[in-house]
């Protein structure tokens, strides 16, 4: 089959990633093999109360290793803007270096990043804008006569004095909106969130932009500036930290490592790209994606889902051996050995060696710029035509062979011919989404459009509609009988069980029966600020613990009424977890067996919107058929930090001609209008 991707240049890339202050230093990383693993420092989080080497407390880690970036590789204590919003600029000046700015500002420029938290610094920033509410909770109680709860909010007060309510720490898309203020664009700028995927939905999202002509260049990537307790307990709690080194598909790996940083490329049209004479370090030839639906539970691995997507890339480039593919490979043992089963079941009748590596040995799972940090090493791989070493590897996982798969231990050099060199990127996310990438070498003889031409963008009509307010939390027995175990169900953050009562209550409405259609060609997003009320009330139970000496001082009761206050705000639980931004699209496509990609928009008061531009792109790319959008409708309190969540709104897109074709109901027309914050 033809290939319908219409090819995109990467001209430029820059990062800040542990053990590189720049792309040079990341290349000789990668050469080197020698991990950046470390302990989180004081200055972090301290260990006492939050670590427990042997995890007998159930609001504690039992890991604290981390790929930490020395913060002299970009931070600069003058500059009054957050650490995290720091890390990436300095990767987006670096990106930049080969341009004149006013290119940018005289062309149709936009900033979608890949962002599953804000950075460490917006834990304190919330709970500091909840000091009054935690206040009265905690005066509320009839505490004993041996206890000054005077002196408990005082250190409180004291213990977040330093915190501050600057809404930037709070918004990630305020980091996408930095990069357009600096270039001084006024286009697109917004962040995607499918967990452990991001950024590798930032890079699909803006080459769908580039293809419609939305945009001229796209500057995306990832940023990860979060090494909190609120991603290190949720994990502990999920089984899947190591507590030493990660070792990518090898039969010793006991887990993932976290790490951070910041990967930003400058994306163009190939064609365009080529008549201007812009430098192209490679070329993204397609991306496929799908989400695992019911195959899996929302945190485990689909190795039929994962070979789903390579098929249909081997398919479209009628290419079945790419030189090198840097797998996912977080070190987890089920989801390194569902990768490697995939790759093996799609690569078995190669005849030539394919080369498998996963960075994450070195700088550990960034989350939100992992895809992103995979594609600069492919990048990398290709510009100095040489394969790094894992060093470190010695079993496969699987136990047995792994040809036509190679984990080389030592670098191999690529020859110089006239075939180009071909890479592919595997990523995949919490709440199920997964994504393949074909990179290409540039080389000019080689790089003929072979895509076919998109026809005008056809009309798209809104096929079913529904709001849930927040207030109906629980499902009622006229509600169908999701697969979500009770003990599970109560747990959950209220916008994964609205998203459920919403798609169901739009589907009775417009008599829809989604089985009818082809699950593959279905997608979900959700819309909101990148902070769900799982996340706050789980930010507050974990930093109270700051609190438990005053307690433990005085009686028991004291000690167990305290305890009880914190347990009533949420479960520390494998349901920790599931409080992401994703899992709400994710849930939605688990609970209903739908297997198009999910993921979260993020333009702070204008996701929904946002949502709606990205739905547009993917129906009218012909990428879906039916697009779902989960809205949470927000605002702000006065002069705070803190989210009023009024309702969730459920929408249903379709490509007119689908519609009519199906005979799905007209409702209406999609307009898009952002609105002001």
């Amino acid at each position: 089959m033809m290939n319908s991707f219409e090819p995109i240049a990467i001209l430029s890339a820059g990062c800040v990633l542990p053990g590189a202050s720049d792309v040079k230093a990341y290349w000789n990383l990668l050469m080197a093999g020698k991990d950046q693993f470390s302990f989180i420092s004081d200055n972090r989080w301290p260990l006492t109360p939050y670590y427990d080497p042997n995890f007998r407390s159930p609001d504690s880690t039992y890991s604290h290793r981390a790929a930490l970036i020395n913060d002299t590789f970009f931070l600069d204590p003058k500059v009054p803007l957050p650490r995290t919003h720091q890390m990436f600029l300095k990767a987006l000046k670096e990106a930049l270096i080969p341009f004149e700015t006013n290119l940018f500002s005289e062309s149709k420029t936009g900033t979608i990043l890949g962002c599953m938290n804000p950075g460490d610094e917006s834990s304190k920033s919330l709970l500091k804008s909840h000091i009054n509410s935690t206040k009265q909770k905690l005066t509320q109680i009839n505490w004993s006569n041996n206890l000054s709860i005077e002196d408990v909010l005082s250190y409180w007060e004291s213990f977040l004095s330093s915190a501050s309510l600057d809404p930037k720490i709070h918004y990630p898309s305020s980091i996408a909106k930095l990069a357009n203020d600096y270039l001084k664009v006024e286009g697109l700028a917004f962040c995607v969130d499918s967990a452990c995927a991001s950024s590798m939905t930032a890079i699909d999202v803006s080459c769908q932009l580039l293809h419609q002509r939305k945009l001229d260049f796209a500057i995306s990537g990832g940023i990860e500036g979060n090494l909190s307790l609120e991603t290190f307990i949720p994990f502990s709690h999920l089984g899947v930290l190591s507590r030493n080194h990660c070792l990518p598909f090898d039969s010793r790996s006991d887990g993932i490592i976290q790490g951070e940083g910041a990967v930003v490329f400058v994306l163009e049209r190939l064609e365009d790209a080529i008549k201007a004479a812009h430098p192209i370090l490679g070329v993204i030839e397609n991306i496929t994606s799908s989400s695992n639906g019911s195959n899996a539970s929302l945190f485990s691995p689909s190795f039929e889902h994962q070979s789903v997507i390579y098929k249909k890339m081997n398919e479209a480039l009628n290419e079945y051996s790419p030189d090198f593919i840097e797998g996912h490979g977080t070190g987890t043992p089920v989801g390194d050995l569902a990768e490697l089963t995939a790759l093996l079941h799609s690569f078995e009748a190669t005849a030539k060696p394919i080369y498998l590596g996963s960075v994450k040995s070195l700088i550990g799972h960034t989350k939100g710029t992992a895809g992103a940090a995979g594609i600069l090493k492919a990048l990398l791989t290709i510009q100095n035509r040489t394969i790094p070493p894992s060093s470190y590897f010695e079993k496969s996982v699987n136990g047995s062979q792994l040809l036509p798969l190679i984990i080389n231990t030592e670098p191999v050099q690529l020859p110089k011919d006239a075939t180009p060199i071909k890479t592919r990127i595997n990523s995949s996310g919490f709440g199920g989404s997964n994504y393949h990438l074909s990179l290409k070498e540039a080389l000019l003889d080689e790089m003929v459009p072979s895509y076919k031409p998109k026809k005008t963008p056809q009309p798209i009509c809104l096929v079913a509609y529904s709001c849930v307010p927040f207030s109906s939390e629980k499902f009622t027995e006229s509600r169908p009988n999701y697969k979500i175990p009770p003990n599970i169900l109560a747990k959950l953050d209220p916008s994964q069980t609205l998203g459920l009562l919403a798609i169901t209550e739009a589907l009775e409405r417009s008599l829809i029966e989604l089985t009818l259609f082809d699950p593959s060609r279905i997608g979900v997003i959700s819309a909101s600020i990148t902070r769900t009320t799982k996340i706050e009330a789980l930010t507050e139970a974990i930093y109270l613990k700051e609190l438990e000496p005053f307690f433990s001082k005085s009686l028991p009761e004291d000690l167990a009424k305290f305890q009880g206050l914190r347990s009533s705000l949420t479960a520390f639980d494998e349901s920790s977890c599931q409080s992401i931004n994703s899992m709400t699209s994710g849930r939605l496509t688990h609970e209903l067996n739908l297997h198009g990609v999910n993921f979260h928009v993020d333009a702070d008061f204008n996701s929904k919107e946002h949502a709606f531009l990205v739905a547009q792109l993917f129906l009218q790319n012909k990428n879906w058929d039916l697009a779902v959008i989960l809205a949470t409708e927000e605002s702000p309190l006065a002069d705070s930090i803190q989210m009023i969540r009024s309702e969730m709104s459920c929408y249903l897109f379709a490509l007119e001609s689908f519609a009519i074709k199906n005979a799905l109901p007209v409702l209406g027309a999609l307009t898009l209008q952002q609105k002001q914050p």
